[in-house]
């Protein structure tokens, strides 16, 4: 009975310990995260997503997990550096298109996108990213001069690297989220001159703009003045078109008249002159059609005496 026990205390022993080696194969992976598995130094593909999963116990495989969540930031140029106990004064610096130094700074965010690479491709990736990254960054500086880069190419320069750092980084398996331009002056023994020049290109923009906001506004004044001339005019025209052909109107129903009736017509227009003149006269003096009247009774204005 005892030799029995000793036997399933073995067993259970034994299985127990096959439990446990087993167990060292079970990886569980957190969201966000992915795992690389290296099975007798070789990466297997694809890589463990979030989950539980099962690999080569005791060791025979190897798991090197990777956030894949992670926002990353790289910075090359100038900047403090853990990595150098002495600064290098020259750091940073890159040579224009113009033949001028500057001191440039950018920030590269990016992510691990593929694990596998990051960790297979190079021995330290960060640093490759950052090799790459300021190669990109000296190239987009080159090809232009040192006002552009100090003023208003710096989103145009972040977008050059971005897009040349994109396809680089496939090679270590991330992704670039954004370039950042975070710094650009020039050398310190020649900042203030820059800075001098810097005022003068920004009151001549000011001028200008001010200059063109004034033209803009002149024109629009005198388009108004010139558009309230024409429609003045154009209405004008128009009042005496309409005058003038109620004219023409009233002299081709007069003339008409004339035709059916010509003495009455003549009545009609004498009256309508007398209705015209009469009520400007200060004094009337009614007469018969036959007879003759002495002025001087309209008083000394009119004549001492006249003939009758």
């Amino acid at each position: 009975m005892s030799g029995r026990r000793k036997v399933a205390i073995g067993l259970v022993g034994f299985g127990s310990l096959i439990v446990a080696a087993m167990a060292t194969g079970v990886r569980a992976v957190k969201p966000g995260e992915r795992v690389v598995v290296r099975r007798f130094g070789r990466v297997v593909r694809p890589g463990w997503g979030p989950g539980i999963h099962v690999g080569l116990p005791l060791g025979l495989d190897r798991f090197e997990s990777v956030r894949t969540d992670e926002v990353r930031r790289v910075s090359v140029g100038t900047g403090p550096s853990a990595s150098v106990a002495v600064p290098d004064p020259a750091a940073g610096e890159f040579l224009t298109g113009d033949l001028n130094l500057a001191h440039a700074q950018a920030v590269v965010q990016y992510r691990v996108a593929r694990p596998e690479e990051w960790l297979a491709r190079a021995q330290d990736p960060e640093r490759l990213l950052r090799s790459r990254a300021e190669s990109a960054l000296a190239r987009a500086l080159a090809r232009r001069g040192i006002d552009p880069i100090l003023r208003d190419d710096r989103p145009a320069i972040s977008r050059e690297v971005a897009g040349a750092l994109g396809r680089a980084a496939i090679e270590v398996g991330v992704e670039v989220l954004g370039v950042s331009l975070t710094e650009a002056r020039p050398p310190a023994e020649v900042a203030e001159d820059f800075l001098a020049a810097d005022s003068a290109q920004s009151r001549r923009d000011g001028r200008v703009t001010e200059a063109t906001t004034l033209a803009g506004t002149t024109a629009t004044r005198a388009r108004a003045e010139a558009d309230a001339v024409v429609e003045r005019a154009r209405s004008s025209a128009e009042r005496r078109q309409v005058a003038a052909r109620a004219e023409a109107g009233r002299f081709l129903a007069m003339l008409e008249a004339a035709r059916l009736d010509r003495p009455l017509t003549i009545r009609r227009l004498y009256l309508d002159a007398m209705a015209e003149f009469l009520p400007r006269a200060g004094r009337k003096v009614i007469v018969p059609a036959d007879g003759s009247v002495d002025l001087g009774i309209l008083g000394d204005t009119a004549g001492a005496s006249v003939p009758r």
